[in-house]
Protein backbone atom coordinates (compact mmCIF):
# COMPACT_ATOMS: atom_id res chain seq x y z
CA UNK A 1 0.00 0.00 0.00
CA UNK A 2 2.79 2.42 0.89
CA UNK A 3 4.49 1.68 -2.43
CA UNK A 4 1.26 2.54 -4.24
CA UNK A 5 1.02 5.83 -2.32
CA UNK A 6 4.63 6.67 -3.19
CA UNK A 7 3.71 6.45 -6.88
CA UNK A 8 0.81 8.91 -6.47
CA UNK A 9 1.03 12.69 -6.57
CA UNK A 10 1.89 14.64 -3.44
CA UNK A 11 -1.55 16.29 -3.40
CA UNK A 12 -3.31 12.92 -3.56
CA UNK A 13 -1.05 11.33 -0.92
CA UNK A 14 -1.39 14.28 1.47
CA UNK A 15 -5.17 14.29 1.06
CA UNK A 16 -5.43 10.56 1.77
CA UNK A 17 -3.23 10.76 4.89
CA UNK A 18 -5.02 13.80 6.32
CA UNK A 19 -8.41 12.22 5.58
CA UNK A 20 -7.41 9.10 7.47
CA UNK A 21 -6.20 11.19 10.40
CA UNK A 22 -9.50 13.12 10.47
CA UNK A 23 -11.50 9.88 10.33
CA UNK A 24 -9.48 8.43 13.20
CA UNK A 25 -9.95 11.65 15.18
CA UNK A 26 -13.72 11.63 14.57
CA UNK A 27 -13.89 7.94 15.56
CA UNK A 28 -11.95 8.52 18.78
CA UNK A 29 -14.01 11.57 19.73
CA UNK A 30 -17.26 9.72 18.97
CA UNK A 31 -16.19 6.73 21.07
CA UNK A 32 -15.19 8.97 23.97
CA UNK A 33 -18.47 10.87 23.75
CA UNK A 34 -20.51 7.65 23.63
CA UNK A 35 -18.71 6.26 26.70
CA UNK A 36 -19.22 9.57 28.50
CA UNK A 37 -22.97 9.51 27.69
CA UNK A 38 -23.26 5.96 28.94
CA UNK A 39 -21.42 6.82 32.16
CA UNK A 40 -23.66 9.87 32.59
CA UNK A 41 -26.70 7.58 32.22
CA UNK A 42 -25.33 5.27 34.94
CA UNK A 43 -24.72 8.24 37.21
CA UNK A 44 -28.25 9.48 36.59
CA UNK A 45 -29.64 6.02 37.42
CA UNK A 46 -27.78 6.05 40.72
CA UNK A 47 -28.83 9.61 41.60
CA UNK A 48 -32.51 9.00 40.76
CA UNK A 49 -32.43 5.68 42.59
CA UNK A 50 -30.87 7.27 45.67
CA UNK A 51 -33.50 10.05 45.80
CA UNK A 52 -36.40 7.63 45.38
CA UNK A 53 -34.83 5.31 47.94
CA UNK A 54 -35.07 8.12 50.51
CA UNK A 55 -38.78 8.50 49.72
CA UNK A 56 -39.25 4.76 50.06
CA UNK A 57 -37.31 4.72 53.33
CA UNK A 58 -39.69 7.35 54.73
CA UNK A 59 -42.50 4.75 54.59
CA UNK A 60 -40.51 1.97 56.26
CA UNK A 61 -43.25 1.47 58.88
CA UNK A 62 -45.76 0.59 56.16
CA UNK A 63 -43.21 -1.69 54.49
CA UNK A 64 -42.53 -3.49 57.78
CA UNK A 65 -46.28 -4.12 58.30
CA UNK A 66 -46.93 -5.46 54.80
CA UNK A 67 -43.67 -7.42 54.79
CA UNK A 68 -44.54 -9.16 58.07
CA UNK A 69 -48.02 -10.08 56.81
CA UNK A 70 -46.88 -11.42 53.43
CA UNK A 71 -43.93 -13.21 55.04
CA UNK A 72 -46.39 -14.99 57.37
CA UNK A 73 -48.60 -15.99 54.44
CA UNK A 74 -51.41 -13.61 55.44
CA UNK A 75 -53.17 -10.92 53.47
CA UNK A 76 -51.53 -7.54 53.89
CA UNK A 77 -53.59 -4.54 55.13
CA UNK A 78 -55.33 -2.92 52.16
CA UNK A 79 -54.74 0.70 53.22
CA UNK A 80 -51.00 0.28 53.65
CA UNK A 81 -50.76 -1.64 50.38
CA UNK A 82 -52.69 1.11 48.55
CA UNK A 83 -50.41 3.85 49.91
CA UNK A 84 -47.31 1.93 48.86
CA UNK A 85 -48.76 1.25 45.38
CA UNK A 86 -49.56 4.92 44.79
CA UNK A 87 -46.04 5.84 45.85
CA UNK A 88 -44.56 3.29 43.42
CA UNK A 89 -46.86 4.43 40.59
CA UNK A 90 -45.70 8.03 41.04
CA UNK A 91 -42.11 6.84 40.68
CA UNK A 92 -42.90 5.27 37.29
CA UNK A 93 -44.48 8.36 35.76
CA UNK A 94 -41.18 9.24 34.11
CA UNK A 95 -40.23 7.47 30.84
CA UNK A 96 -36.87 6.57 32.42
CA UNK A 97 -38.33 4.28 35.12
CA UNK A 98 -40.64 1.52 33.93
CA UNK A 99 -41.14 -0.55 37.11
CA UNK A 100 -40.88 0.10 40.85
CA UNK A 101 -41.35 -2.54 43.57
CA UNK A 102 -40.56 -3.86 47.02
CA UNK A 103 -39.33 -7.43 47.44
CA UNK A 104 -38.46 -9.63 50.39
CA UNK A 105 -34.84 -9.45 51.62
CA UNK A 106 -34.47 -13.24 51.70
CA UNK A 107 -33.92 -15.54 48.72
CA UNK A 108 -36.35 -18.45 48.44
CA UNK A 109 -34.88 -21.68 47.06
CA UNK A 110 -37.31 -23.96 45.20
CA UNK A 111 -36.34 -26.90 43.01
CA UNK A 112 -32.69 -25.83 43.13
CA UNK A 113 -33.51 -22.33 41.80
CA UNK A 114 -33.44 -18.89 43.50
CA UNK A 115 -36.69 -16.90 43.82
CA UNK A 116 -37.71 -13.54 45.30
CA UNK A 117 -41.19 -12.58 46.50
CA UNK A 118 -42.99 -9.33 45.67
CA UNK A 119 -44.21 -7.26 48.64
CA UNK A 120 -45.75 -4.48 46.54
CA UNK A 121 -45.33 -3.53 42.86
CA UNK A 122 -46.25 -0.68 40.52
CA UNK A 123 -49.17 -0.87 38.09
CA UNK A 124 -46.78 -1.53 35.20
CA UNK A 125 -45.63 -4.78 36.80
CA UNK A 126 -49.20 -5.85 37.55
CA UNK A 127 -50.01 -5.37 33.87
CA UNK A 128 -46.94 -7.47 33.03
CA UNK A 129 -48.36 -10.29 35.18
CA UNK A 130 -46.38 -9.89 38.41
CA UNK A 131 -48.61 -9.17 41.45
CA UNK A 132 -47.87 -8.65 45.17
CA UNK A 133 -47.10 -11.94 46.92
CA UNK A 134 -45.92 -13.60 43.68
CA UNK A 135 -42.56 -15.35 43.53
CA UNK A 136 -40.35 -14.75 40.51
CA UNK A 137 -37.12 -16.46 39.49
CA UNK A 138 -34.14 -14.17 39.79
CA UNK A 139 -31.62 -14.07 36.92
CA UNK A 140 -27.84 -13.86 37.42
CA UNK A 141 -27.56 -10.11 36.74
CA UNK A 142 -30.31 -9.30 39.27
CA UNK A 143 -28.82 -11.76 41.77
CA UNK A 144 -25.48 -9.92 41.68
CA UNK A 145 -27.25 -6.55 42.12
CA UNK A 146 -29.35 -7.98 44.96
CA UNK A 147 -26.26 -9.27 46.79
CA UNK A 148 -24.45 -5.95 46.21
CA UNK A 149 -27.42 -4.03 47.64
CA UNK A 150 -27.50 -6.22 50.74
CA UNK A 151 -23.76 -5.73 51.16
CA UNK A 152 -23.37 -1.99 50.33
CA UNK A 153 -27.00 -0.77 50.98
CA UNK A 154 -27.55 -0.07 47.25
CA UNK A 155 -26.21 -0.92 43.80
CA UNK A 156 -26.81 -1.18 40.04
CA UNK A 157 -27.06 -4.41 38.09
CA UNK A 158 -25.34 -5.00 34.79
CA UNK A 159 -27.38 -4.61 31.60
CA UNK A 160 -29.66 -7.62 31.12
CA UNK A 161 -32.36 -8.52 28.64
CA UNK A 162 -35.73 -10.30 28.81
CA UNK A 163 -38.81 -10.57 26.59
CA UNK A 164 -39.84 -7.00 27.49
CA UNK A 165 -36.56 -5.25 26.59
CA UNK A 166 -33.11 -4.29 27.94
CA UNK A 167 -32.88 -3.18 31.58
CA UNK A 168 -30.68 -1.89 34.37
CA UNK A 169 -32.08 -2.35 37.88
CA UNK A 170 -31.31 -0.21 40.92
CA UNK A 171 -31.67 -2.05 44.26
CA UNK A 172 -31.42 -0.66 47.80
CA UNK A 173 -32.10 -1.87 51.33
CA UNK A 174 -35.07 -0.48 53.26
CA UNK A 175 -34.34 -0.52 56.98
CA UNK A 176 -37.12 -1.08 59.48
CA UNK A 177 -37.52 0.84 62.73
CA UNK A 178 -35.51 -1.91 64.45
CA UNK A 179 -32.55 -1.29 62.10
CA UNK A 180 -32.96 -4.58 60.27
CA UNK A 181 -33.59 -4.94 56.53
CA UNK A 182 -37.36 -4.90 56.06
CA UNK A 183 -37.36 -5.10 52.25
CA UNK A 184 -35.34 -4.43 49.12
CA UNK A 185 -36.45 -1.48 46.99
CA UNK A 186 -36.10 -1.95 43.21
CA UNK A 187 -36.31 0.32 40.15
CA UNK A 188 -36.20 -1.03 36.58
CA UNK A 189 -34.64 1.55 34.23
CA UNK A 190 -35.54 1.07 30.57
CA UNK A 191 -31.99 0.90 29.24
CA UNK A 192 -33.29 0.08 25.76
CA UNK A 193 -34.79 3.58 25.42
CA UNK A 194 -31.65 5.19 26.84
CA UNK A 195 -29.47 3.16 24.49
CA UNK A 196 -31.67 4.11 21.51
CA UNK A 197 -31.25 7.80 22.36
CA UNK A 198 -27.49 7.39 22.69
CA UNK A 199 -27.28 5.51 19.37
CA UNK A 200 -29.33 8.22 17.66
CA UNK A 201 -27.00 10.86 19.04
CA UNK A 202 -24.02 8.72 18.02
CA UNK A 203 -25.14 8.54 14.38
CA UNK A 204 -25.82 12.26 14.32
CA UNK A 205 -22.33 12.89 15.65
CA UNK A 206 -20.81 10.55 13.07
CA UNK A 207 -22.72 12.27 10.26
CA UNK A 208 -21.56 15.71 11.41
CA UNK A 209 -18.00 14.42 11.74
CA UNK A 210 -18.06 12.95 8.23
CA UNK A 211 -19.40 16.20 6.77
CA UNK A 212 -16.72 18.20 8.58
CA UNK A 213 -14.14 15.67 7.41
CA UNK A 214 -15.21 16.03 3.76
CA UNK A 215 -15.16 19.82 3.98
CA UNK A 216 -11.71 19.72 5.58
CA UNK A 217 -10.42 17.34 2.90
CA UNK A 218 -11.71 19.62 0.13
CA UNK A 219 -10.06 22.65 1.73
CA UNK A 220 -6.80 20.76 2.23
CA UNK A 221 -6.75 19.56 -1.39
CA UNK A 222 -7.40 23.09 -2.64
CA UNK A 223 -4.74 24.67 -0.41
CA UNK A 224 -2.25 21.93 -1.26
CA UNK A 225 -2.72 22.43 -5.02
CA UNK A 226 -2.23 26.18 -4.65
CA UNK A 227 0.85 25.71 -2.45
CA UNK A 228 2.42 23.11 -4.77
CA UNK A 229 1.88 24.99 -8.05
CA UNK A 230 5.43 26.54 -7.97
CA UNK A 231 6.77 23.06 -7.25
CA UNK A 232 5.21 21.75 -10.49
CA UNK A 233 6.89 24.60 -12.40
CA UNK A 234 10.19 23.63 -10.74
CA UNK A 235 9.69 19.97 -11.75
CA UNK A 236 9.02 20.92 -15.41
CA UNK A 237 12.12 23.15 -15.51
CA UNK A 238 14.25 20.39 -13.92
CA UNK A 239 13.00 17.95 -16.58
CA UNK A 240 14.04 20.37 -19.34
CA UNK A 241 17.48 20.81 -17.72
CA UNK A 242 17.84 17.02 -17.50
CA UNK A 243 17.32 16.87 -21.27
CA UNK A 244 20.41 19.11 -21.78
CA UNK A 245 19.17 22.71 -21.67
CA UNK A 246 21.27 24.43 -19.01
CA UNK A 247 20.05 27.92 -20.04
CA UNK A 248 16.71 27.57 -18.19
CA UNK A 249 15.73 29.58 -15.09
CA UNK A 250 12.91 29.10 -12.54
CA UNK A 251 11.04 32.28 -11.60
CA UNK A 252 11.25 32.93 -7.82
CA UNK A 253 7.91 34.41 -6.69
CA UNK A 254 8.11 33.98 -2.89
CA UNK A 255 10.58 33.30 -0.07
CA UNK A 256 9.07 30.16 1.47
CA UNK A 257 10.59 26.66 1.27
CA UNK A 258 9.52 26.23 -2.38
CA UNK A 259 10.96 29.65 -3.28
CA UNK A 260 14.22 28.71 -1.54
CA UNK A 261 14.27 25.43 -3.50
CA UNK A 262 13.76 27.36 -6.80
CA UNK A 263 16.60 29.74 -5.94
CA UNK A 264 18.89 26.80 -5.07
CA UNK A 265 17.89 25.10 -8.34
CA UNK A 266 18.91 28.20 -10.34
CA UNK A 267 22.27 28.26 -8.56
CA UNK A 268 22.74 24.54 -9.29
CA UNK A 269 22.01 25.10 -13.03
CA UNK A 270 24.59 27.91 -13.13
CA UNK A 271 27.18 25.69 -11.42
CA UNK A 272 26.43 22.84 -13.83
CA UNK A 273 26.83 25.21 -16.77
CA UNK A 274 30.27 26.31 -15.57
CA UNK A 275 31.21 22.70 -14.77
CA UNK A 276 30.19 21.56 -18.26
CA UNK A 277 32.37 24.24 -19.90
CA UNK A 278 35.32 23.24 -17.73
CA UNK A 279 34.78 19.51 -18.42
CA UNK A 280 34.76 20.15 -22.16
CA UNK A 281 38.01 22.08 -21.97
CA UNK A 282 39.66 19.48 -19.71
CA UNK A 283 38.54 16.53 -21.84
CA UNK A 284 40.18 18.11 -24.87
CA UNK A 285 43.46 18.46 -22.96
CA UNK A 286 43.21 14.90 -21.61
CA UNK A 287 42.65 13.52 -25.10
CA UNK A 288 45.80 15.24 -26.35
CA UNK A 289 47.93 14.13 -23.35
CA UNK A 290 46.75 10.51 -23.46
CA UNK A 291 48.36 10.00 -26.89
CA UNK A 292 51.79 11.10 -25.61
CA UNK A 293 51.35 8.98 -22.47
CA UNK A 294 50.58 5.90 -24.55
CA UNK A 295 53.81 6.24 -26.59
CA UNK A 296 56.00 6.71 -23.49
CA UNK A 297 54.31 3.80 -21.71
CA UNK A 298 54.94 1.49 -24.69
CA UNK A 299 58.68 2.23 -24.61
CA UNK A 300 58.82 1.72 -20.82
CA UNK A 301 56.97 -1.60 -21.14
CA UNK A 302 59.56 -2.92 -23.62
CA UNK A 303 62.51 -2.00 -21.35
CA UNK A 304 60.80 -3.38 -18.28
CA UNK A 305 60.16 -6.69 -20.03
CA UNK A 306 63.89 -7.16 -20.72
CA UNK A 307 64.81 -6.30 -17.11
CA UNK A 308 62.24 -8.78 -15.84
CA UNK A 309 63.70 -11.66 -17.87
CA UNK A 310 67.24 -10.95 -16.55
CA UNK A 311 66.06 -10.80 -12.96
CA UNK A 312 64.16 -14.09 -13.41
CA UNK A 313 67.47 -15.82 -14.34
CA UNK A 314 69.13 -14.38 -11.22
CA UNK A 315 66.21 -15.47 -9.04
CA UNK A 316 66.39 -19.03 -10.45
CA UNK A 317 70.13 -19.30 -9.59
CA UNK A 318 69.50 -17.93 -6.09
CA UNK A 319 66.78 -20.48 -5.48
CA UNK A 320 69.11 -23.33 -6.60
CA UNK A 321 71.80 -22.07 -4.21
CA UNK A 322 69.25 -21.79 -1.43
CA UNK A 323 68.10 -25.41 -1.94
CA UNK A 324 71.73 -26.68 -1.79
CA UNK A 325 72.40 -24.66 1.37
CA UNK A 326 69.25 -26.01 2.99
CA UNK A 327 70.25 -29.62 2.18
CA UNK A 328 73.74 -29.06 3.69
CA UNK A 329 72.11 -27.42 6.68
CA UNK A 330 69.79 -30.39 7.26
CA UNK A 331 72.70 -32.89 6.95
CA UNK A 332 74.82 -30.87 9.39
CA UNK A 333 71.92 -30.56 11.81
CA UNK A 334 71.44 -34.34 11.74
CA UNK A 335 75.20 -34.86 12.34
CA UNK A 336 75.15 -32.33 15.20
CA UNK A 337 72.19 -34.14 16.71
CA UNK A 338 74.03 -37.52 16.42
CA UNK A 339 77.22 -36.12 17.98
CA UNK A 340 75.21 -34.47 20.71
CA UNK A 341 73.49 -37.78 21.45
CA UNK A 342 76.93 -39.51 21.58
CA UNK A 343 78.16 -36.80 23.96
CA UNK A 344 75.05 -37.14 26.10
CA UNK A 345 75.38 -40.95 26.15
CA UNK A 346 79.09 -40.68 27.00
CA UNK A 347 78.26 -38.26 29.79
CA UNK A 348 75.63 -40.65 31.13
CA UNK A 349 78.06 -43.61 30.89
CA UNK A 350 80.75 -41.51 32.60
CA UNK A 351 78.36 -40.63 35.39
CA UNK A 352 77.33 -44.28 35.72
CA UNK A 353 81.01 -45.36 35.74
CA UNK A 354 81.75 -42.78 38.43
CA UNK A 355 78.80 -44.03 40.46
CA UNK A 356 79.94 -47.64 39.90
CA UNK A 357 83.46 -46.73 41.00
CA UNK A 358 82.12 -45.16 44.17
CA UNK A 359 79.94 -48.22 44.80
CA UNK A 360 82.92 -50.55 44.14
CA UNK A 361 85.07 -48.58 46.61
CA UNK A 362 82.27 -48.77 49.16
CA UNK A 363 81.95 -52.52 48.44
CA UNK A 364 85.69 -53.00 49.00
CA UNK A 365 85.43 -51.24 52.36
CA UNK A 366 82.42 -53.37 53.27
CA UNK A 367 84.29 -56.57 52.23
CA UNK A 368 87.27 -55.56 54.42
CA UNK A 369 84.91 -55.00 57.32
CA UNK A 370 83.27 -58.36 56.59
CA UNK A 371 86.66 -60.11 56.64
CA UNK A 372 87.51 -58.48 59.99
CA UNK A 373 84.09 -59.45 61.33
CA UNK A 374 84.50 -63.06 60.11
CA UNK A 375 87.92 -63.27 61.77
CA UNK A 376 86.42 -61.90 64.99
CA UNK A 377 83.59 -64.45 64.77
CA UNK A 378 86.14 -67.22 64.13
CA UNK A 379 88.14 -66.16 67.19
CA UNK A 380 85.01 -65.99 69.39
CA UNK A 381 83.84 -69.38 68.17
CA UNK A 382 87.30 -70.85 68.91
CA UNK A 383 87.24 -69.35 72.42
CA UNK A 384 83.72 -70.72 72.94
CA UNK A 385 84.94 -74.18 71.87
CA UNK A 386 87.82 -73.97 74.38
CA UNK A 387 85.38 -72.86 77.10
CA UNK A 388 83.10 -75.80 76.30
CA UNK A 389 86.07 -78.19 76.56
CA UNK A 390 86.96 -76.78 79.99
CA UNK A 391 83.29 -77.05 80.97
CA UNK A 392 83.27 -80.73 80.01
CA UNK A 393 86.40 -81.33 82.09
CA UNK A 394 84.74 -79.55 85.06
CA UNK A 395 81.69 -81.76 84.66
CA UNK A 396 83.93 -84.84 84.80
CA UNK A 397 85.58 -83.60 88.02
CA UNK A 398 82.17 -82.78 89.50
CA UNK A 399 80.97 -86.29 88.66
CA UNK A 400 84.00 -87.73 90.44
CA UNK A 401 83.30 -85.61 93.51
CA UNK A 402 79.64 -86.61 93.49
CA UNK A 403 80.70 -90.25 93.24
CA UNK A 404 82.80 -89.81 96.40
CA UNK A 405 79.85 -88.04 98.09
CA UNK A 406 77.58 -90.94 97.15
CA UNK A 407 80.05 -93.42 98.61
CA UNK A 408 80.28 -91.37 101.81
CA UNK A 409 76.46 -91.29 102.00
CA UNK A 410 76.32 -95.08 101.56
CA UNK A 411 78.90 -95.57 104.29
CA UNK A 412 77.07 -93.11 106.55
CA UNK A 413 73.84 -94.98 105.96
CA UNK A 414 75.57 -98.23 106.77
CA UNK A 415 77.06 -96.77 109.97
CA UNK A 416 73.67 -95.37 110.97
CA UNK A 417 72.17 -98.83 110.47
CA UNK A 418 74.85 -100.39 112.65
CA UNK A 419 74.28 -97.69 115.28
CA UNK A 420 70.57 -98.44 115.30
CA UNK A 421 71.32 -102.13 115.83
CA UNK A 422 73.66 -101.32 118.74
CA UNK A 423 71.09 -98.95 120.24
CA UNK A 424 68.49 -101.67 120.09
CA UNK A 425 70.85 -103.97 121.90
CA UNK A 426 71.44 -101.33 124.59
CA UNK A 427 67.71 -101.18 125.39
CA UNK A 428 66.39 -98.12 127.19
CA UNK A 429 69.80 -96.52 127.39
CA UNK A 430 70.24 -96.67 123.66
CA UNK A 431 66.91 -95.16 122.52
CA UNK A 432 68.24 -91.64 122.18
CA UNK A 433 71.25 -92.83 120.24
CA UNK A 434 68.92 -94.87 118.03
CA UNK A 435 66.86 -91.80 117.18
CA UNK A 436 70.01 -89.91 116.23
CA UNK A 437 71.19 -92.81 114.15
CA UNK A 438 67.83 -92.90 112.40
CA UNK A 439 68.06 -89.17 111.51
CA UNK A 440 71.61 -89.61 110.27
CA UNK A 441 70.48 -92.45 108.06
CA UNK A 442 67.69 -90.25 106.59
CA UNK A 443 70.19 -87.48 105.90
CA UNK A 444 72.52 -89.94 104.26
CA UNK A 445 69.71 -91.19 102.04
CA UNK A 446 68.77 -87.64 101.09
CA UNK A 447 72.39 -86.83 100.31
CA UNK A 448 72.62 -89.91 98.13
CA UNK A 449 69.39 -88.97 96.29
CA UNK A 450 70.65 -85.39 95.72
CA UNK A 451 74.01 -86.58 94.51
CA UNK A 452 72.30 -89.01 92.14
CA UNK A 453 70.07 -86.22 90.80
CA UNK A 454 73.05 -83.88 90.38
CA UNK A 455 74.91 -86.65 88.62
CA UNK A 456 72.00 -87.11 86.21
CA UNK A 457 71.84 -83.35 85.50
CA UNK A 458 75.60 -83.14 85.00
CA UNK A 459 75.42 -86.10 82.65
CA UNK A 460 72.76 -84.24 80.58
CA UNK A 461 74.87 -81.05 80.64
CA UNK A 462 77.83 -83.05 79.50
CA UNK A 463 75.93 -84.45 76.54
CA UNK A 464 74.67 -80.97 75.57
CA UNK A 465 78.15 -79.52 76.03
CA UNK A 466 79.61 -82.14 73.72
CA UNK A 467 76.91 -81.33 71.11
CA UNK A 468 77.65 -77.61 71.45
CA UNK A 469 81.35 -78.27 71.20
CA UNK A 470 80.74 -80.21 67.99
CA UNK A 471 78.60 -77.38 66.60
CA UNK A 472 81.23 -74.81 67.56
CA UNK A 473 83.85 -76.89 65.81
CA UNK A 474 81.72 -76.93 62.64
CA UNK A 475 81.05 -73.19 63.02
CA UNK A 476 84.75 -72.56 63.34
CA UNK A 477 85.40 -74.38 60.08
CA UNK A 478 82.57 -72.46 58.32
CA UNK A 479 83.86 -69.15 59.73
CA UNK A 480 87.31 -69.96 58.37
CA UNK A 481 85.75 -70.76 54.95
CA UNK A 482 83.70 -67.47 55.09
CA UNK A 483 86.81 -65.51 55.93
CA UNK A 484 88.61 -67.05 52.98
CA UNK A 485 85.61 -66.37 50.65
CA UNK A 486 85.34 -62.75 51.87
CA UNK A 487 89.03 -62.29 51.10
CA UNK A 488 88.52 -63.62 47.58
CA UNK A 489 85.46 -61.31 47.16
CA UNK A 490 87.57 -58.34 48.25
CA UNK A 491 90.15 -59.20 45.61
CA UNK A 492 87.35 -59.38 42.97
CA UNK A 493 85.98 -55.97 44.05
CA UNK A 494 89.43 -54.45 43.81
CA UNK A 495 89.79 -55.87 40.28
CA UNK A 496 86.30 -54.50 39.35
CA UNK A 497 87.21 -51.11 40.83
CA UNK A 498 90.37 -50.95 38.71
CA UNK A 499 88.38 -51.87 35.55
CA UNK A 500 85.66 -49.32 36.32
CA UNK A 501 88.23 -46.59 36.78
CA UNK A 502 89.78 -47.45 33.42
CA UNK A 503 86.30 -47.42 31.77
CA UNK A 504 85.48 -44.08 33.41
CA UNK A 505 88.72 -42.56 32.11
CA UNK A 506 88.04 -43.87 28.59
CA UNK A 507 84.43 -42.58 28.69
CA UNK A 508 85.59 -39.15 29.86
CA UNK A 509 88.01 -39.02 26.95
CA UNK A 510 85.20 -40.01 24.54
CA UNK A 511 82.88 -37.39 26.10
CA UNK A 512 85.52 -34.69 25.75
CA UNK A 513 86.13 -35.65 22.12
CA UNK A 514 82.35 -35.68 21.45
CA UNK A 515 81.97 -32.24 23.00
CA UNK A 516 84.79 -30.92 20.82
CA UNK A 517 83.16 -32.48 17.73
CA UNK A 518 79.77 -31.06 18.79
CA UNK A 519 81.26 -27.58 19.23
CA UNK A 520 82.91 -27.81 15.82
CA UNK A 521 79.68 -29.06 14.25
CA UNK A 522 77.73 -26.22 15.84
CA UNK A 523 80.20 -23.71 14.41
CA UNK A 524 79.80 -25.32 10.97
CA UNK A 525 76.00 -25.32 11.41
CA UNK A 526 76.11 -21.65 12.40
CA UNK A 527 78.14 -20.88 9.29
CA UNK A 528 75.64 -22.84 7.19
CA UNK A 529 72.78 -20.95 8.88
CA UNK A 530 74.40 -17.68 7.96
CA UNK A 531 74.97 -18.96 4.43
CA UNK A 532 71.34 -20.12 4.23
CA UNK A 533 70.10 -16.75 5.49
CA UNK A 534 72.22 -15.02 2.91
CA UNK A 535 70.92 -17.37 0.20
CA UNK A 536 67.35 -16.85 1.39
CA UNK A 537 67.88 -13.09 1.42
CA UNK A 538 69.38 -13.19 -2.04
CA UNK A 539 66.57 -15.40 -3.37
CA UNK A 540 63.95 -13.31 -1.60
CA UNK A 541 65.37 -10.06 -2.92
CA UNK A 542 65.65 -11.56 -6.39
CA UNK A 543 62.04 -12.73 -6.24
CA UNK A 544 60.93 -9.37 -4.89
CA UNK A 545 62.80 -7.56 -7.65
CA UNK A 546 61.37 -9.98 -10.23
CA UNK A 547 57.88 -9.53 -8.78
CA UNK A 548 58.35 -5.76 -8.71
CA UNK A 549 59.54 -5.85 -12.31
CA UNK A 550 56.54 -7.94 -13.31
CA UNK A 551 54.25 -5.59 -11.40
CA UNK A 552 55.91 -2.62 -13.05
CA UNK A 553 55.52 -4.29 -16.44
CA UNK A 554 51.88 -5.00 -15.68
CA UNK A 555 51.44 -1.44 -14.43
CA UNK A 556 53.03 -0.05 -17.57
CA UNK A 557 50.80 -2.24 -19.70
CA UNK A 558 47.83 -1.04 -17.65
CA UNK A 559 49.00 2.53 -18.20
CA UNK A 560 49.08 1.87 -21.93
CA UNK A 561 45.56 0.43 -21.80
CA UNK A 562 44.41 3.16 -19.43
CA UNK A 563 45.81 5.89 -21.66
CA UNK A 564 43.96 4.41 -24.61
CA UNK A 565 40.80 4.09 -22.53
CA UNK A 566 41.30 7.61 -21.19
CA UNK A 567 41.55 8.92 -24.71
CA UNK A 568 38.35 7.07 -25.63
CA UNK A 569 36.58 8.34 -22.49
CA UNK A 570 37.73 11.89 -23.20
CA UNK A 571 36.22 11.60 -26.68
CA UNK A 572 32.97 10.23 -25.23
CA UNK A 573 32.95 12.93 -22.54
CA UNK A 574 33.32 15.67 -25.15
CA UNK A 575 30.46 14.10 -27.10
CA UNK A 576 28.31 13.91 -23.92
CA UNK A 577 29.09 17.49 -22.91
CA UNK A 578 28.38 18.65 -26.44
CA UNK A 579 24.65 17.95 -26.06
CA UNK A 580 24.31 20.55 -23.26
CA UNK A 581 23.40 24.10 -24.16
CA UNK A 582 25.75 26.46 -22.31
Amino acid sequence: MFGWLKRRSLVFTSSIMISLLLLVLVGVMTSLMYNAERQAAYNEFEQVGFKLKEQAQANNNLISITGAAIGAGKEAPADEMLILKKLLDKMTDDDLITNAYYITPEIINKDGKAYLRNLQVSESLIKAGSAPGDDFQIIDAMLKGFEEAKKDNDGLTAVYEDEFGRWITYMAQIKGEDGKTAAVFGLDFNYGKVEAKMNKMLWKTIAVGVIIDLIGIALIVLLTRIALKPLRVLAATAKEAAQGNLMVQVPVTNSNEIGQAASSFNEMIASLRELTIQIERTSREVSESSGSLKDAASQTASATHEITEAIQHVATGSETQLISSQECQRAMEEMVIGIQRIADSATVVSDLASDTSVLAENGEVIIDRTIQQMMTIEEHVHNAADAMSELNQSNVRIEDILSHISEVANQTNLLALNASIEAARAGEHGKGFGVVAQEIRKLAERSKESSDEITSILHTIGERSREVAGSLASTTEEAQAGTKLAGETGESFRAILASVKQVSEQVQEVSAASEQMSAGSEEIAASLDELERMAEGSASHSQEVAAASEEQLASVEEVVGASEQLRSLATELRAAVGRFKV
